[in-house]
């Protein structure tokens, strides 16, 4: 290799672009910059550009990870982009956070609840779901109005959870209430983000909650975890990669490798 490379008389071969080991979130794009794509949580190993999740086409993202592999870091990231690209009439954010690792990450004028308990969580997913259920769509309405979506009126709201492992436990699960009516999330304005950890994540598929996310088309990414876990998401099982490092699963884009956007925790 060495006599070939002293030999070689004209321009080298370009280096080879890799992913880097942190991505500080000021590289990426703000929230508001690209409506029509979403909001940017990271770039992608093949042509380094930016990633982008858009609610309003997948109401449903899925966070798994090992500890410590960034799946708090992302929330925080997607709260901050959200919070930049819609204003507090159009989007208000519901928070289920039982460790208490998203305290000020929503900023206040975005923040509808914050539940750091079951008992919380439980009446705040009662009135998500009694919202709706208003919204749903009723038999007198026309196809315009579904097509623009303009027979409700509000703010969309995002539920994101931490730690969906300390939610849904055998004792119950707060968000079971909203299982029959996720087929109608993106139509009434209701997106949900949660995280979980990978540990026991393909037995925890199968809770309700979580497997009509997943028949429902969700996308979401693969953080650091044990391959020996299995096929978690569309197909794709975790391996172990640094911090920040995630295979993201779409439907449109397939599953490239992504480097997430670091967000540090605020003190």
């Amino acid at each position: 290799m060495r006599a070939v490379k002293a030999a070689w008389t004209g321009a080298p071969a370009p280096a080879v672009r890799l992913l880097p080991r942190r991505l500080p979130v000021e590289q990426l794009p703000k929230g508001f910059e690209y409506p029509q794509h979403g909001i940017a949580i990271g770039i992608d190993e093949t042509n380094l550009e930016p990633v982008f999740v858009d609610f309003e086409s997948d109401p449903f993202f899925l966070i798994f990870g090992e500890s410590e592999s960034g799946k708090t870091a992302l929330l925080r990231l997607i709260a901050k982009q959200l919070c930049e690209r819609y204003s507090p009439e159009q989007a208000r954010i519901v928070v289920g956070d039982y460790r208490r690792t998203m305290l000020e990450a929503v900023a206040p004028s975005h923040l509808l609840e914050y539940a750091p308990m079951a008992s919380a969580m439980q009446l705040h997913m009662d009135a998500v779901n009694t919202v709706m259920t208003k919204r749903a769509p009723k038999p007198d309405i026309t196809p315009q109005q579904l097509r623009d979506r303009s027979w409700w009126t509000g703010p969309q709201l995002f539920v994101l959870v931490d730690d969906f492992e300390l939610v849904a436990t055998n004792s119950g699960n707060p968000l079971a209430v909203l299982v029959e009516n996720l087929p109608f999330a993106r139509d009434v304005g209701i997106r949900f983000i949660v995280a979980r950890n990978q540990a026991g994540a393909s037995r925890a598929m199968y809770e309700p909650f979580m497997q009509r996310m997943r028949e429902l088309g969700a996308q979401g990414v693969l953080l650091s975890g044990d391959p020996q876990e299995g096929d978690i998401l569309g197909g794709v099982r975790a391996r172990p990669m640094p911090p920040g490092r995630a295979t993201f699963v779409s439907r449109k884009r397939g599953t490239p490798l992504v480097q997430l956007g670091w967000l540090p925790e605020q003190r």
